[in-house]
């Protein structure tokens, strides 16, 4: 008898403890439902300002880094009205200030997942990458910037090794003299030193960082879905390559 009251006691804890969390699930998505044009922008505005500081945190802003943060923009697929808060958010911006690059990223950070931290981060490195150049002040800001966006610090390194080669100069001056299974590599943040189980957990975390699915309850612009649908495209297409070399 003991025993049937010991499991349906811990039964009834489980059942309650689901319950509750269920229920926190639901209370959290519908506040974020309601106050789904506050989370719109306040992402908005941070992501304009963000990339106003990566912008002019070398201390000059060039027209390519201007038409890079403009079509970062506008493959999000913002409505006119959303792009427009974006361009004022980034034009607000006056000087590089990497304290105030920190209040803009750790309000942004404390809204969304994961996910779209990394996305943002990653459009970051983009721009980054328009003049070819990575500048000190820049690299600075993108190597202390997973801090307030909460996010891996390998990321660093990975998108480093993506957009400069691991260097200070753009990889894509290099892209030709690359193998497709070089920039494979690169594109999945690993070295064919690797060993295979590495490799497939750098893909794994990669397809579970990019899943789209994992933004759709975010309250991010579709566009944001839609640029981390082509990631996820790239880094298959990088996991496919490198797994028929590896036989994997």
């Amino acid at each position: 008898m003991g025993l049937l009251w010991n499991i349906l006691f811990w039964g009834a804890i489980i059942w309650m403890w689901t319950y509750h969390s269920k229920e926190s699930r639901r209370r959290e998505q519908s506040a974020r439902r309601r106050n789904s044009g506050y989370f719109r922008d306040v992402i908005l505005e941070s992501f304009g300002k963000m990339l106003g500081f990566i912008s002019k945190s070398d201390g000059r802003i060039s027209e390519n880094e201007v038409n890079v943060a403009s079509k970062c923009l506008r493959s999000l697929g913002l409505s006119e009205e959303e792009y427009q808060v974006c361009v004022r958010a980034f034009n607000s911006v006056r000087a590089y200030s990497f304290s105030a690059f920190h209040d803009c990223a750790s309000r942004f950070a404390s809204i969304v997942a994961d996910e779209t931290r990394t996305l943002v981060y990653e459009m970051l490195w983009i721009v980054a990458a328009a003049d070819g150049v990575l500048d000190a002040n820049e690299d600075e800001l993108l190597r202390r910037a997973v801090g307030p966006l909460k996010i891996d610090t390998l990321l660093y390194q990975y998108f480093k090794r993506t957009y400069f080669g691991g260097g200070g100069g753009s990889a894509g001056g290099r892209r030709s003299e690359e193998s497709e299974l070089e920039r494979a590599y690169a594109r999945l943040g690993c070295a064919s030193s690797d060993s295979d189980d590495a490799v497939r957990a750098a893909y794994r975390k990669l397809a579970m960082r990019y899943h789209p699915d994992r933004l759709k309850a975010e309250g991010v612009p579709e566009g944001m879905i839609a640029q981390a649908t082509r990631s996820m495209a790239e880094i298959n297409a990088a996991w496919d390559v490198v797994r028929k070399v590896r036989r994997l």
